[in-house]
């Protein structure tokens, strides 16, 4: 009996830091590709031949919140315990972007959205779903 309490201890523990992993790799993730956004949106934007918005205030203040977000996934990281409410607030910033490409590009037409956002929302699918399997071991 002692042997599965020591098992079960020590994979809730391997899990939390599979889990912590995860949030941090997705802060980089997000953190990164936002500032990135922000002072090199040009040169990205030539580069994965995307259209640049005409007024790049916009793209400005998404990518900020996009770099806010990555912080806020650095949170979960750093404290992961307690955080299923932070968890629970990134899935659904996820889900949003997923469902803006895909409103986007199958009921206003699919020349508004570039090939790279829609790789995004692949990518954010798959940690979407990493973010909810994750909520089985993160605790209120």
């Amino acid at each position: 009996m002692l042997y599965l309490i020591k098992f079960i201890s020590y994979y809730k523990n391997m899990n939390i830091k599979y889990y912590r992993g995860l949030f941090f790799v997705s802060a980089l993730y997000d953190f990164i590709l936002g500032v990135a956004f922000v002072f090199f949106y040009q040169p990205i934007f030539s580069l994965l031949n995307m259209n640049v918005p005409g007024n790049p205030a916009y793209l400005t203040f998404c990518a900020l919140m996009i770099a806010l977000f990555g912080v806020l996934l650095f949170m979960i990281f750093l404290k992961i315990e307690g955080s299923r409410r932070l968890v629970l607030y990134s899935i659904g910033v996820k889900f949003i972007y997923i469902g803006t490409v895909i409103y986007y590009y199958l009921l206003v037409g699919h020349d508004y959205v570039d090939l790279p956002f829609i790789i995004f929302a692949g990518l954010d699918f798959i940690f979407a779903c990493l973010f909810i399997e994750s909520l089985r071991f993160i605790k209120e």
